[in-house]
């Protein structure tokens, strides 16, 4: 797949951060969610509204994603698959 492009060169690297607390609403029979989150290494709260297609499948505050925005309004949120802790092991189990 081809990198996109904004006008004047290409797009910015996305950022990663997490979310901190979100509320799903409808308007006009589309899914919108209302999306506060917290970019890595800033302890300022930010908040974007984006559409169900603009972000990952089943958000949840806590995930960890990756934040593209153009000229600071953001435009996709996605999981970031390298942040996620591996799964649990079963060691604690008792014999």
């Amino acid at each position: 797949m081809s990198p996109k492009f904004v006008r004047g060169g290409e797009r910015p690297k996305p950022q990663p951060g997490t979310i901190v607390d979100l509320r799903p609403y409808e308007l006009h029979g589309t899914l919108y969610y209302a999306v506060h989150y917290q970019l890595d290494g800033e302890e300022v709260r930010r908040e974007a509204r984006l559409s169900f297609d603009m972000i990952h499948a089943g958000p949840q505050a806590g995930d960890r994603v990756l934040i593209q925005q153009i000229v600071g309004v953001v435009d996709r949120m996605s999981r970031d698959e390298s942040a996620q802790s591996p799964e649990p092991s079963d060691q604690a189990t008792s014999r």
